[in-house]
């Protein structure tokens, strides 16, 4: 898998969860400065590094973050991050249920995010490996 296809892929998936309303390939310190107002909840995703294992075996390392708005008193916080840990799940779940040719890590740990950027957003990040076979047969 290339990482062009991959980057496909991770928004495709994305795009097909009813709840979130925007998909980006960036981090939040990326997108923040970049964009006037994002539809919310949102999905963020930055591959961070790729290892090039013998034989064909590649593995990509990805941070994903799922994102809403809380209130500018964080009286959201709660049911924001109850619900973007839930589409965090749901996500893996697709990655998981999927027949194609890559695995994810076996244990995955999402982290909360408590009004860590402006906007007064909340939500979970993980970071992830994506296990594939390259393309390349030399």
């Amino acid at each position: 898998m290339t990482y062009n296809q991959l980057v496909t892929t991770l928004q495709s998936l994305m795009e097909s969860h009813a709840m979130i309303k925007m998909v980006k390939n960036a981090t939040p310190q990326e997108w923040l400065f970049r964009e006037t107002q994002p539809e919310f909840p949102i999905a963020l995703f930055s591959i961070n590094s790729s290892t090039l294992n013998k034989g064909l075996e590649q593995i990509y390392n990805i941070q994903l973050f799922f994102l809403d708005k809380s209130g500018a008193e964080m009286e959201f916080e709660q049911d924001v991050i109850s619900d973007q840990l839930q589409i965090c799940s749901d996500i893996v779940g697709l990655i998981r249920g999927t027949k194609r040719a890559y695995t994810i890590d076996d244990e995955i740990t999402a982290n909360t995010i408590s009004d860590k950027y402006e906007d007064y957003l909340a939500g979970v990040e993980m970071t992830v490996n994506i296990y594939t076979q390259g393309e390349w047969d030399g």
